[in-house]
């Protein structure tokens, strides 16, 4: 198997007499059936060869290998002196040695577990609440775990230590080391784990008030929002040829006619498509189930790339990454296609994210004579505090229910 990838009979000979020579053929396999090139996975035997000369000059065989191991044969590349041309790149070398990895573990060889995230039994008991209580997003709850085991790294992991100007010293600590934008995420987070220890028991006093309040105006931005042309011109830039056109083009589709999140988007899957009736079913960071109308255009894109460009993969996700190993986009990925596409077309915003097509669309709706509840429904909106910030953007009416500063005469327009 691995000729298909290198043709030098020297190379050939060293690769199936080094310590990995056994495994080489299978793992070249799993690599070409996950859509990497010959020359690519010629790569990976390289650096598989490599890791395995460096295990036998320390007395040990392939069956040893974990992640210590591999972390150490990485910080040992920089000075590397085993064999002249073997790969050194520290991050390219990683993936791929932790790949071989993997497949060792998949094949029986590697016997040792992968090591699992672990948290203090306290830490875990509330990511199951939060989970399975609260319905929160996995990185909702990673934010949120973040926070916590840094408040409780600070008593010994013992909450009964907690006291109020413990818990106003470390707040007021963790929001100086970082960003100013998170102040008012962390303190949310902090109080609902303070709540939460009193309601198991675990804490005999409430001290959610001693989290210091961050001073917050609501309603004090202005969101956003791009006009119709500038949307128009960020979708035909995804025209342009490149890899991924089709999927570029329904995914700011998508975004821009239906207000969706960047997460709802790139989480959309195959049976979330009733074609049929033209619907699209959105579970959204809520995990409320939401379905709505899938627009002519938007549902010829997603169908164009669903059938003309769309690779196969073990996955029911519908937008996938162009690049091996084929898998899911993430929501950064997709952050990434918006950005490209505001470079292309030459847009002037001074927000490049995918968030402001959410924006740009209850804009709209609100110009057009849509109602704050229809806005709050379309884009799914618990809060309609959180709908009220785009009654704001709609001068003319704003215009006609202005008051006359007192003294001022104002005249008619």
């Amino acid at each position: 198997m691995i000729e298909h990838c290198i043709k030098k009979p020297s190379t050939l000979d060293r690769l199936r007499g080094g310590p990995a020579g056994p495994f080489l053929d299978g793992f070249v396999a799993t690599l070409l059936d996950d859509g990497y090139a010959a020359e690519t996975a010629a790569r990976f035997l390289s650096a598989a060869d490599h890791v395995g000369r460096w295990s036998a000059q320390r007395g040990w065989a392939m069956p040893d290998l974990d992640e210590e191991r591999l972390d150490h044969f990485v910080r040992h590349l920089p000075r590397c002196r085993c064999r002249r041309g073997a790969p050194r790149a520290r991050k390219r070398v990683k993936f791929k040695v932790h790949r071989l990895l993997r497949y060792l573990r998949q094949i029986g060889v590697v016997t040792n577990c992968a090591p699992e995230v672990t948290h203090e039994p306290l830490v875990a008991e509330y990511v199951g609440w939060m989970r399975d209580r609260r319905g929160l997003a996995a990185s909702s709850i990673g934010h949120s775990v973040r926070v916590v085991e840094a408040l409780l790294g600070a008593v010994a992991n013992d909450p009964a230590r907690l006291d109020a100007a413990g818990v106003r010293q470390f707040v007021l600590e963790y929001i100086r080391r970082h960003a100013p934008a998170s102040a008012g995420c962390v303190t949310t987070i902090v109080r609902c784990f303070l709540r939460w220890l009193v309601l198991q028991g675990r804490s005999p006093t409430d001290l959610t008030e001693a989290v210091p309040r961050v001073p917050t105006w609501q309603l004090a931005r202005l969101p956003r929002y791009l006009p119709d042309d500038d949307i128009e011109r960020l979708i035909a830039a995804c025209k342009r040829p490149s890899a991924a056109v089709r999927r570029d083009g329904a995914m700011l589709l998508l975004l821009a006619r239906l207000g969706l999140r960047a997460a709802d988007v790139v989480g959309l899957r195959h049976d979330d498509v009733d074609w049929k009736r033209g619907r699209l079913c959105v579970a959204g960071k809520t995990r409320r189930e939401v379905r709505l109308p899938l627009p002519q255009d938007v549902g010829d894109a997603i169908l164009a790339y669903l059938q003309s460009e769309r690779p196969s993969a073990c996955t029911d996700r519908i937008f996938l990454t162009t690049s091996t190993p084929v898998r899911a986009i993430s929501a950064s990925g997709l952050r990434d296609i918006v950005r490209r596409a505001f470079e292309r077309s030459g847009v002037q915003t001074p927000s490049h994210g995918a968030h402001i097509l959410r924006h740009s669309l209850a804009t709209r709706l609100l110009r057009e004579g849509a109602t704050l509840d229809t806005i709050g429904a379309v884009l799914r909106h618990r809060d309609v505090n959180t709908t009220a910030i785009y009654a704001k953007v709609d001068v003319n009416a704003l215009r006609q229910v202005a008051q006359p500063w007192p003294g001022v005469e104002v005249s008619p327009c």
